[in-house]
């Protein structure tokens, strides 16, 4: 059984789906549901059920009816949460994101702020769980400061990062040269890199410059045209498996995210790595929750 860490977003998240096309400008028939979410806690809840293992969570949420529902849901899943921060004078985080007919995101808005007092100094209460972990997962809801404070100190983890969006991936800047790997969206890659990613050759391109970094591996989310995938020996890309099952992409990419971990703990071949990355988020869109409780029963061993 692998341990992992794992510092990042908690939040309840609110869904809005509807019934037909999306008009803008309009109030749109449809179905609403909350459920608990954030990268940071699906990467946890993720982990521990692809096999049982050990996952060490930390996060924040405020004292409040949502956060303190969190927490016990967290924890009902099997996954430690005793390193989530209760702050009485801030609020749990919030998700909100409304899909379109098909089940794909159209537009979400995220109150994530209350992730802003993870500090340095709060991190390093937890140092003796983190630093015995296989891999440290951090996702950009942290700050710069806590994420580079988390490279410096636990140099001797194989620290794996979600960059969350292209307005948090800034963060995530100055700790790439003490990262093992990355899995940026096309958005994210470009603006870490610099430039635009159009084709096989600008992938390739943005893989060599995030391995001139420092990193040993680097998966680049391009949505429905799969998964880029590089290190210093191989590189290539996956298609993503059919979808005419899915529900709803919400939580899929966490799910891939936590299957580089998995496989990072596991000491795979980037490929198969990336195939795993595949399988979780295909996985993930057949049910409407931002978990499928049932990816253990399929989980590659």
């Amino acid at each position: 059984m692998k341990h992992f860490g794992v510092i990042g977003g908690i939040a309840a998240d609110l869904e809005g789906r509807p019934f037909r096309p999306l008009i803008l400008g309009d109030s749109n028939p449809g179905r609403a549901a909350v459920s608990f979410g954030g990268v940071g806690r699906n990467i946890a809840e993720n982990l521990h059920r692809m096999g049982g293992n050990r996952v060490s969570f930390f996060s924040a949420v405020g004292k409040d009816a949502l956060g303190m529902e969190a927490v016990d849901a967290l924890a009902d899943a099997g996954v430690d949460s005793s390193g989530i921060l209760v702050l009485e004078e801030y609020s749990t985080a919030l998700y909100l994101s409304i899909l379109n007919e098909r089940g794909d995101m159209a537009l979400a808005l995220s109150d994530m702020s209350i992730l802003e007092q993870i500090s340095p100094e709060r991190i390093h209460t937890f140092l003796p769980t983190l630093t015995e972990a296989s891999v440290l997962v951090l996702d950009a809801n942290l700050t710069a400061e806590a994420l580079t404070y988390c490279g410096r100190v636990c140099k001797d983890c194989r620290i794996f990062i979600d960059p969350v969006s292209v307005e948090k991936s800034e963060r995530v800047r100055g700790i790439l040269s003490a990262c093992y790997a990355l899995k940026p969206n096309r958005a994210e890659a470009e603006a870490l890199a610099g430039f635009p990613i159009r084709s096989d050759e600008d992938l390739r391109a943005a893989g060599t410059f995030f391995l001139q970094k420092g990193l040993q591996m680097i998966f680049i989310s391009l949505g429905e045209e799969g998964l880029f995938f590089m290190d210093p020996t191989h590189s290539g890309r996956l298609s993503p498996l059919r979808r005419e099952t899915m529900v709803s992409a919400t939580g899929a990419g966490d799910a891939a995210s936590a299957a580089i971990a998995d496989g990072i703990a596991r000491n795979l071949e980037v490929e198969s790595i990336a195939e795993l990355a595949i399988l979780a988020g295909s996985l993930t869109v057949r049910v409407q929750e931002r978990v499928n409780r049932k990816i253990g029963s399929f989980w590659k061993r």
